[in-house]
């Protein structure tokens, strides 16, 4: 029998694409406290399939702490680790040379200090214990430069790691702190269950609250780390855009189970006011203010070295101004 010129070409054309077509997808896994908004750029950049787009099986995992979350990078069960500053920089200065930022979802903090219900004022705090996600932190550091900006002393108050933003609410319910350094959605669920806002943070420096961490040699292999670059800003576009806005806060209930009035409010001031990055790159500058903490704090070095130590190259796929 003879077979059609065209059968034939159309067949080597198919066997020629079948191995892109049945290639498994990379494993993409993203260490993340889901409940808040702060990581919105990953959860669009899964749900809407920019990480698709670029050949990952991307996965949001839930993260405990900053701490937790770099264990779980320097192990390999993260591709993408989300830590404060001072807790990657710790790592590599421990020893965990491999790792280095990628990017940052901003460069402005959307921190609220709520207080306990007993305690309406900056000055009522004094004495009282701060519920903090981790010790030796900006979390600290700056609610200590809010406390001396009202002529209050700089030890005046006590600080105790509390968790994430959820659980540092259930701690301001049971009265066990006087006041928490919450993080957006949660910070705006405080505010409308009537716990009082002593103080925002937003303005105070140029700080990335928090970091997008991943290995270098792992960035390296299938450019890795241009693609996941090229995803998240993709993605940070996107949430800019007027007409996502319904989709957008529609994803970020389903991740941080939070009502649409709330997150309505917390789209509005990351996407309209502009505290949320346009285009997820580091601010080196900010960067730089919380390894100087650090050098003052004087737990992990003396001298404070420059950003630039702990920055993903470019080339890898580093996202950094």
């Amino acid at each position: 029998m003879q077979m059609h010129r065209r059968a034939v070409l159309g067949g080597l054309a198919a066997s020629v694409a079948a191995p892109n077509i049945v290639r498994a997808a990379e494993p993409l896994a993203i260490g993340v406290v889901p409940a808040n908004a702060i990581h919105w750029v990953h959860l669009i950049a899964t749900d809407v399939g920019f990480f698709k787009d670029e050949g990952f099986d991307a996965a949001i995992q839930t993260i405990q702490s900053s701490p937790q979350s770099i264990q779980f990078a320097i192990t390999g069960q993260y591709q993408i680790a989300t830590a404060q500053p001072e807790v990657i920089v710790a790592a590599v200065e421990q020893g965990a040379t491999q790792l280095a930022s990628m990017a940052a979802p901003t460069n402005s903090s959307d921190w609220v200090l709520v207080g306990a219900r007993d305690v309406k004022t900056l000055s009522d705090l004094q004495g009282k214990i701060v519920g903090v996600s981790s010790l030796r932190t900006s979390e600290s550091w700056l609610t200590s430069a809010l406390m001396q900006q009202k002529g209050l002393a700089k030890n005046s108050v006590r600080y105790q790691p509390a968790g994430t933003s959820p659980a540092k609410i259930s701690s301001l319910e049971t009265g066990n702190i006087g006041a928490a350094v919450l993080f957006q959605p949660s910070a705006e669920v405080a505010i409308r269950m009537g716990f009082p806002v002593l103080a925002r943070y937003e303005g105070m420096r140029a700080y990335p609250t928090v970091l997008y961490n991943v290995n270098r040699e792992w960035a390296a292999k299938g450019d890795a780390g241009i693609r996941v670059s090229r995803a998240l800003q993709k993605a940070h576009a996107w949430l800019f855009d007027p007409a996502n806005k319904q989709r957008a806060m529609d994803v970020s209930a389903k991740y941080t189970k939070r009502e649409m009035p709330v997150i309505e409010t917390v789209y509005n001031d990351f996407f309209v006011r502009g505290i949320y990055s346009k285009t997820g790159e580091i601010s080196v500058e900010g960067y730089q203010n919380a390894i100087n903490d650090m050098a003052e704090d004087g737990a992990v070095f003396k001298e404070a070295p420059k950003a630039s130590k702990y920055l993903l190259d470019k080339k890898l796929g580093g996202l950094f101004t």
